[in-house]
């Protein structure tokens, strides 16, 4: 775990960002821009993360600790009152949770906890909200270089979207022609998204995705600015996931962040557990 003198060294209390005005800009252009300026690491710790839950069947409040390697794995430790609740051991290719609670556990690929959520979610993504950084949704290798987005400038803020959003919106506005060419595309191409970037800092300041097939939404909102290895990066993000069926929200606080190398992202399952089957 990380050095309390390297936590506090590398981190200085939220500040008010300046106002830039947001000029017009190339897509490959605010592309470089938010690459340069998104928070990169090897290792990352964040020591204190206060969460606060609610859906339509409970609200809780607990505590967070995470660690994350990058691009192979993001350990997350839950605890509530001081006693450990649980761990999530995310990696490219899986999910494993362990309850100290109820002793048991589950492990599974990403498909539990994106209905859980109501929205699909993968390791990519998640590595990608970390980081602050710009993310492609879509599972589509056109996607994945954002060929497929476009970029403008909204309430003086960049935005990355999905360029599907303009296309829908055009057929929209024929409707003798949507209905057939709807039916053309698939579930996905359904799906829309688009990224807030703060022009001062190019950071991440919001996170929008319509599922308009299925009526459900994620809107995540990243404020309160901290100063992280000379890079600007949330102190705190707040959640909502919307469908016919759940709301939920979660409100994050975060502080004690580290760049330290982590030796250790253990996860034990003791034999006594029971195994949840999710699938």
């Amino acid at each position: 775990m990380a050095a309390v003198l390297l936590a506090v060294s590398s981190c200085k209390t939220p500040s008010e960002l300046a106002v830039v005005d947001a000029r017009p800009i190339s897509t490959n252009k605010l592309l470089k821009r938010i690459e340069q300026n998104a928070f990169d690491y090897d290792y990352l710790t964040i020591k204190r993360i206060n969460c606060n839950f609610s859906s339509s069947q409970s609200k809780a409040a607990f505590k967070i600790n995470l660690k994350a390697k990058k691009d192979d794995r993001i350990l997350v430790s839950i605890s509530k009152l001081n006693i450990p609740v649980g761990r999530v051991l995310l990696t490219p290719d899986s999910v494993k949770y362990v309850n100290y609670i109820d002793r048991n556990y589950f492990i599974d690929d990403y498909s539990y906890l994106s209905s859980f959520l109501n929205i699909d979610l993968d390791f990519a993504t998640i590595q990608s909200i970390i980081s602050n950084n710009a993310f492609s949704y879509r599972n589509d290798p056109r996607d994945k270089d954002f060929k497929t987005f476009d970029a403008l400038i909204e309430d003086n803020q960049y935005v990355l979207q999905s360029e599907k959003t303009r296309k829908l919106s055009k057929l929209e506005e024929k409707e003798n022609k949507a209905e057939r060419r709807l039916k053309r595309l698939d579930d996905q191409a359904l799906i829309l998204q688009k990224m807030f970037f703060n022009p001062a800092n190019f950071a991440l300041n919001r996170l929008l995705i319509s599922d308009k097939t299925n009526d459900r939404n994620m809107n995540l909102v990243f404020d309160d600015y901290t100063e992280v290895e000379n890079k600007d990066y949330p102190g705190s993000i707040e959640m909502n996931f919307h469908s016919p069926e759940e709301e939920i929200e979660m409100k994050i606080r975060m502080s004690g962040f580290s760049t330290e190398k982590i030796t250790s992202f253990s996860i034990k399952i003791p034999e006594k557990y029971e195994e949840i089957r999710v699938n």
